[in-house]
């Protein structure tokens, strides 16, 4: 895809309506400053969803308005220790303090109407502020677990069960006369982006708040500036096809959404090529970069709730290794099919599975089918397109890189930028997502990213590719759109093209490395074929010329092997070539495979050839007749003579 085709297309649906300088002087300097973190996401300021301060309670709350249950009172006199107190009715004593200052900013409840709960705010005694939904089926009971809750986050409460039995009182009667909508997933709820510590966007005034259990920070910390991030970590990434790749992979999971994507990546090399760097850049693009990424080695049920936290955001594992192999092809389908495993109920019935999407970003010195072989286990097409191997060499002789933009050498730009990404990161994805959730903006997302995918199909793919060639084609051309959105924002200050360009040569490379644009399931069929006559030609195949009394002497034959000028032909029976040599392939598309290549000789309308051979009488039988091409194969098909 051209990128100036791109840039024409945006400008065509009027999405590029965003002052650039004034998102990087607010997401920057106010709402991209970090929330000091508390366990249950303090929000911050410009990315919350916020609520009208006449409708949601909390000025009803510091005012004494319907929101204030009959017998309570918000006190902030000079005289008065802060707090919620409660009056006694047709009493003269003194109102009794409960708690420090707790505002019911609204009432809450899922996207089903259940799970209801109250949105509670507070300060602690060092003025961070604290939101939290409360679920209602806490003030069921002693209020025990509720209190602890809340002290455990900075509030103040009078200490006995008179003051909890007020409290609770005081949480369920409150009338904020707001309703807000609770999640316990980050990413894409309508047209808003929730992240943990605030949202992004709206959806038609309606509020949005996060609400988990997890620690959904998970690194997604910020630091610097959009501007210090652009100018010294971006820039540096300019001419290196790795490192602008990586970052626009962080672009591209918001947009996962859009474009029906989902996969990963793998870079793959030995320990000293770089590949942490290219991990860093994109985690700097959402958070620290290192606390963002995490590693291979988890259980599947630790991987699925980092997945939750990771939804409709890049996800980034680094040391596939340290994952059993016996697991690692099973993760990965996990990661990229966006669904954890069913559970039962305590009843005994299904339990809804864990769902996310996202796009990741793995690195390992070896990759999924070899890491899968230690366990003697074959990696299957679906597994091997849901996670794309890229070699991390760039091939320039100086590892991961293709230029050091004239530093000493590619140990120095490596230093460099993980110092730099330390002290400046997490602000370009918020102002990403601040550009994408802009109404026009968001109203010709799909237009574009189908029109990016359509031109890398056209330009960059070989006539008659597989689909699965094809499928892994549109990851790539996401990336590259991503990256060009992310410069079109000016976001990265790259040149337009930049991102497209690093997409199409790491395609490229990708397609050379898997030997062509067929088919997976075919090549590695073919493969496994020519595997088994390496490995048993000569104890399992009887000399076509030898002795009756020979026969016997192959044991557990396969077939028969014949020798002419023009090299060797196997005849295997049929029973061994599917159950054997075939084992773990569709036997019958491999034979068509083979048939179309000219590897096998084959009789009209049938992947078979009847032959006469020696020792089995009866006349000819059908034998799978696998030609001497077998050990010259080309990627081309051609049909044999």
């Amino acid at each position: 895809m051209m990128a100036t085709d791109l840039h024409h297309l945006i400008h065509a649906k009027e999405a590029a309506a965003l002052d650039f300088e004034k998102t990087d002087g607010n997401n920057g300097d106010s709402g991209n400053k970090s929330a000091e973190a508390n366990n249950d996401g303090a929000s911050s300021g410009a990315f919350c969803s916020h609520f009208p301060e006449i409708a949601n309670g909390n000025n009803g709350n510091k005012n004494g308005n319907s929101a204030l249950p009959t017998g309570y009172a918000m006190l902030r006199g000079e005289k008065d220790r802060p707090g919620l107190y409660y009056l006694e009715p047709d009493s003269d004593r003194p109102p009794h303090w409960i708690c420090s200052p707790l505002y019911v900013l609204a009432m809450t409840r899922n996207d089903h109407g259940s799970e209801w709960g109250r949105l509670l705010e507070w300060h602690d005694a060092e003025g961070r502020q604290h939101r939290w939904a409360m679920p209602l089926e806490m003030t069921q009971g002693d209020g025990v677990e509720l209190c602890r809750e809340l002290v455990r986050n900075g509030l103040l409460i009078a200490p006995g069960g008179a003051a909890r039995n007020r409290l609770i009182g005081y949480l369920v009667t409150a009338k904020p006369g707001h309703l807000v909508r609770c999640t316990d997933r980050v990413g894409w709820h309508g047209n808003a982006f929730a992240l943990w510590d605030g949202v992004i966007g709206s959806n038609d005034g309606e509020g949005l708040h996060l609400q988990s259990e997890r620690d959904e920070s998970l690194g997604m910390s910020q630091a610097g500036t959009l501007a210090g991030w652009r100018e010294l970590v971006a820039a540096l990434a300019i001419g290196n096809s790795r490192l602008v790749f990586a970052m626009s992979l962080a672009f591209a999971a918001p947009l996962a959404r859009f474009a029906n994507e989902n996969g990963g990546f793998h870079l793959m090399g030995s320990s000293s090529v770089g590949k942490s760097t290219a991990l860093y850049l994109a985690a700097s693009v959402w958070g620290h970069p290192d606390s963002y990424p995490h590693k291979w080695r988890t259980t599947s049920n630790g991987l699925e709730g980092i997945c939750l936290g990771r939804n409709d955001l890049l996800l980034i594992l680094d040391e596939l290794a340290q994952v059993d192999p016996r697991e690692a092809g099973e993760n990965a389908y996990m990661i990229a099919n966006g669904q954890g495993k069913v559970r039962a109920t305590r009843n005994g019935l299904a339990r809804s599975p864990a769902r996310w999407r996202t796009l990741f970003l793995s690195a390992g010195e070896i990759g999924l089918a070899e890491h899968m072989r230690q366990a003697g286990k074959q990696i299957r097409a679906g597994q091997e397109i849901r996670l794309v191997e890229i070699a991390a060499d760039a091939g320039r002789g100086i590892g991961l890189f293709d230029t050091l933009h004239e530093l000493a050498g590619g140990d120095v730009l490596a230093q460099r930028l993980a110092d730099l990404t330390r002290q400046q990161h997490g602000t370009a994805g918020r102002a990403f997502l601040a550009a994408l959730t802009e109404p026009a903006t968001l109203a010709s997302l799909p237009a574009i990213l189908k029109q990016g995918r359509a031109s890398f199909l056209a330009e960059d793919v070989p006539a008659g590719a597989d689909g699965q060639v094809k499928r892994v084609a549109g990851r790539f051309a996401l990336v590259g759109s991503a990256g060009e959105l992310a410069t079109h924002f000016g976001l990265t200050g790259w040149q337009p093209g930049e991102a497209t360009a690093a997409a199409v040569r790491l395609f490229g490379e990708w397609l050379a490395a898997r030997g062509g644009a067929g088919s997976s399931e075919v090549r590695e069929g073919i493969a496994a074929v020519r595997a088994f006559l390496e490995a048993h030609g000569e104890s399992r195949f009887t000399p076509w010329d030898a002795a009756e009394q020979d026969n016997a002497k192959t044991i557990n034959r396969a077939g028969f092997r014949r020798a002419d000028d023009g090299g060797t032909w196997f005849y295997v029976l049929p029973e061994a070539f599917r159950r054997e040599v075939c084992r773990g392939f569709n036997a019958a598309h491999v034979a068509a495979a083979m048939a179309e290549r000219g590897l096998l000789k084959t009789d009209r309308d049938r992947n078979t050839s009847k032959q006469r051979m020696p020792g089995l009488g009866g006349g000819p039988k059908p034998c799978y007749l696998i030609t001497p091409a077998i050990w010259n194969e080309t990627e081309e098909p051609r049909h044999a003579s």
